[in-house]
């Protein structure tokens, strides 16, 4: 395993473990890490999924991407993002969120290059991307 791939699971991991102790928390009920810990699943997948868009905008500007459309749904997933911590609603906003989450993947894998970093990767991001989707499930199951 070269340094690229470890250094890519060691933070897809990393990042995972933090959206599966929030559910914990929520599921288990933690009241005592400021907000709630519902909210503070928001804000992390909020976070996460504006980091991951921006994988399209770079694939855009790297010339491996289709052309503009990604351009405008690496803004749009961020824009949604944005939304989902502004309404009122945590039940809509997870939903929203794990399908933004499954669309992103989509959209990386149906670029002009989805293999840029091998099936490895590959691999690793539809793994990352079930558990994330499952956690907020778990979340959502939850309120």
């Amino acid at each position: 395993m070269d340094s690229l791939q470890r250094n890519y699971k060691l933070l897809g991991y990393a990042g995972l473990s933090v959206f599966i102790a929030l559910a914990l928390a929520v599921v288990f009920g933690a009241t005592n890490i400021g907000p709630s810990p519902t909210q503070l699943f928001l804000y992390y997948s909020v976070s996460i999924l504006c980091f991951l868009s921006g994988s399209l905008w770079a694939q855009t500007v790297s010339g491996n991407a289709f052309g503009a459309a990604q351009l405008f749904i690496s803004n749009a997933l961020t824009v949604l993002g944005f939304v989902c911590l502004a309404i009122n609603s945590p039940t809509f906003a997870l939903a929203i969120l794990a399908c933004a989450f499954s669309y992103l993947y989509y959209c990386e894998w149906h670029s002009a290059n989805p293999s840029r970093l091998g099936k490895s990767y590959q691999s690793m991001r539809f793994k990352l991307t079930t558990v994330v989707v499952l956690c907020h499930l778990v979340v959502l199951s939850n309120q």
